[in-house]
């Protein structure tokens, strides 16, 4: 009999913010969930050799407050850390092949105000390789919710259908209730049609489909995730002058929800957990 594959690890990034650590608790606790390990890693830019030692010295730093973050939220979790050269953005992105799962904080370290997301952050959930998630509170200090709702935007489009299984296997890993939002503007009985076919035999027990009448699909979602644990979008890329960037609906969750944001490519869909 062929041996089980071993799973692949959860992904976090580190770079010495408040925010970092956020996420290196969060991925530990995803990491249970899955009953896989943790990865940490932190990507500094490259500096000439004769400075190579001492600049490595502040990653070092860094990874081992996060393992000792991370080890507290999730004790049982196996937790391994590298110190990679690189821009952080294009390390994380090409990293994120051999995960099931990248984190990032949603603001890097510097922050000091305002509450769109961290370059960094944007790129990772523009273009890594699978699902990611973009920790975050209400704000870059507060740390991201760990009850509530899982909360997911409802389209029958492959990103959405992709989007809504990770939400629904999610939510059943936490015990959760999973909010099913349907934005509309228009028809109502075929939207709520398309909302019921949609959730309709998803892998978890409690789902509360939500139809919102609003003009914007991203303010609909965010209206019923006050109290989430984590909202989770679909993620329609497209090129834009040699960059990947994501669609309006996840720009506009990813920069005003107050929790974790779970962005799901519909290529390697990896199950949410």
């Amino acid at each position: 009999m062929a041996a089980e594959p071993y799973p692949l690890p959860v992904l976090a990034g580190v770079d010495g913010s408040g925010a970092a650590l956020h996420a290196a608790r969060w991925a530990a606790g995803e990491a249970a969930l899955r009953k896989t390990s943790l990865r940490l890693v932190h990507a500094r830019h490259p500096v000439p050799s004769r400075y190579e030692s001492a600049a490595r010295e502040p990653g070092r730093l860094w990874l081992r407050e996060a393992a000792e973050a991370a080890r507290a939220s999730a004790p049982g979790v196996s937790i391994w850390c590298d110190l990679q050269s690189g821009e952080p953005a294009t390390k994380m992105i090409e990293e994120s092949a051999s995960a099931c799962l990248t984190v990032v904080g949603a603001w890097g370290i510097g922050k000091t105000g305002g509450s769109f997301i961290g370059l960094v952050a944007r790129a990772v959930a523009a273009g890594a390789a699978g699902p990611s998630v973009i920790v975050r509170g209400a704000d870059f200090v507060s740390a991201p919710p760990y009850t509530g709702p899982v909360v997911v935007g409802v389209d029958d489009g492959p990103d959405g259908l992709a989007a809504l299984d990770f939400a629904a296997r999610a939510a059943s890993s936490r015990g959760r209730p999973l909010v099913a939002v349907r934005v509309w503007d228009r028809a109502e009985e075929a939207e709520r049609a398309l909302l019921e076919r949609c959730v309709s035999g998803l892998a978890t027990g409690d789902v509360r489909p939500v139809l919102v009448r609003a003009q914007h699909t991203a303010k609909g979602v965010l209206a019923e995730a006050d109290h989430a644990c984590l909202v989770v979008v679909g993620s329609r890329r497209r090129r834009l002058r040699g960059r990947t960037i994501l669609g309006c609906t996840s720009h506009g969750v990813l920069d005003n929800a107050q929790c974790p944001v779970a962005v799901v490519p519909v290529s390697r869909c990896a199950p949410g957990a």
